[in-house]
């Protein structure tokens, strides 16, 4: 049966390549892919005009693009053939001067291969986050998918908190959130799972060890950060717990500022709102306690198809929310040698505010 999202996907599209001023663009990136057509394979490319919805794949894919990609011209290549190649052969049966592409994501060989069998009165031009534009904002399923993979992601925490006490190593740990998550409907991970204790916990992205919770014979931190995919779509969390014995007043003082740090900005979250502004809010919270300078990455991203589906939230951002983004906000604090704090929680984007996805607990948790 035809998913009615993909003809508006595409309508979205066109209402963008009138923006651009451009005759169609040429959609390389897989994940755009999948978002236009509902392919699932690994080998695709889509063109969208004005007038026409073409789809490519080699062989291996006509079984299952026939049944993915309904509602597109489709084209299955033959062995050896080159999609680039055919594509910009294609245009010849096009009337467009000016046909755009993702400079971001066509390989310089891919766009030499384009432009080689293409006719002479077609102009490349390259353009960015086209599709990622329309990707920000999520449909209700898009948004009910989300709610199943963070609800797969608070029950892999419960799971974890239980299993995770002194001499238990971080690689362990992680093998058993990854075993959890696949076992209960995880099609695959969100990104590669996070555990980091003692003073790997400085490291926001740190690997998974062979180090011993607890080795260092007193109270330290444990950041367990980590995803799911379910249905197409991404969670991500984080939390802190501490292992080996009741935390130091510096450890509840160093997790209390940034729990308060991420409450405040939950509070903040609202359409309208630049995300650039957020992340200030959040530093300028870290800063009353002295604690502004050990945060070291943006305060969240964008969360959807992939983990980091485009900035939301950082020094940089160009991003204004609007109601349907979903985003994570994960403010964290790392000394070098001693341990991090980090608690990152997923959200959406109201018209009013925002909802809180994820549900674990956020209180200072003690174990073992």
């Amino acid at each position: 049966m035809s998913d009615l999202r993909f003809p508006g996907r595409v309508a979205g599209l066109r209402a963008l390549l009138e923006r651009e001023a451009v005759a169609g663009i040429f959609v390389s990136d897989l994940e755009n892919v999948r978002y236009l057509t509902g392919f699932t394979g690994s080998n695709g490319l889509v063109l969208v005009t004005h007038e026409a919805a073409i789809f490519w794949t080699d062989g291996r894919y006509g079984v299952q693009s026939a049944r993915e990609v309904p509602g597109f011209e489709r084209i299955v290549l033959l062995p050896g053939s080159k999609l680039a190649e055919a594509a910009g052969a294609r245009l010849r049966g096009i009337a467009a001067r000016q046909i755009a592409f993702e400079e971001a994501h066509l390989t310089v060989r891919a766009l030499h291969e384009m432009e080689a069998a293409m006719p002479d009165n077609v102009r490349l031009v390259g353009k960015s986050d086209l599709v990622e534009s329309l990707r920000q904002r999520k449909d209700a399923e898009e948004i009910a998918a989300v709610r199943r993979a963070t609800a797969l992601a608070d029950a892999a925490f419960d799971h974890v908190r239980e299993i995770a006490r002194p001499g238990v190593t971080e690689r362990e740990l992680a093998w058993e959130i990854e075993a959890f998550l696949r076992r209960s409907g995880a099609t695959r991970l969100s990104f590669e799972t996070i555990v980091a204790s003692g003073p790997n916990s400085a490291l926001p992205h740190a690997r998974p060890t062979g180090r011993r919770l607890g080795e260092g014979g007193c109270s330290e931190f444990v950041i367990f950060d980590f995803g799911a995919e379910v249905d197409g779509y991404c969670s991500d969390i984080t939390r802190t717990l501490v292992v080996g014995g009741a935390p130091t007043e510096r450890q509840r003082d160093v997790y209390a500022a940034v729990l308060r740090t991420q409450q405040g900005a939950l509070a903040a979250i609202a359409p309208g709102r630049p995300g650039k502004q957020i992340d200030q809010l959040a530093r300028d919270l870290l800063g009353e306690a002295g604690l502004a300078e050990r945060f070291t990455h943006g305060l969240g991203h964008a969360l959807g198809r992939v983990c980091h589906d485009g900035p939301a939230l950082s020094q940089t951002s160009t991003v204004t929310l609007a109601p349907g983004m979903v985003l994570t906000v994960e403010p964290g604090v790392y000394l070098e040698g001693w341990g991090g704090v980090r608690i990152e929680d997923d959200v959406l984007v109201t018209p009013t505010g925002c909802e809180i996805l994820t549900r674990s607990a956020k209180e200072l948790i003690v174990v073992g």
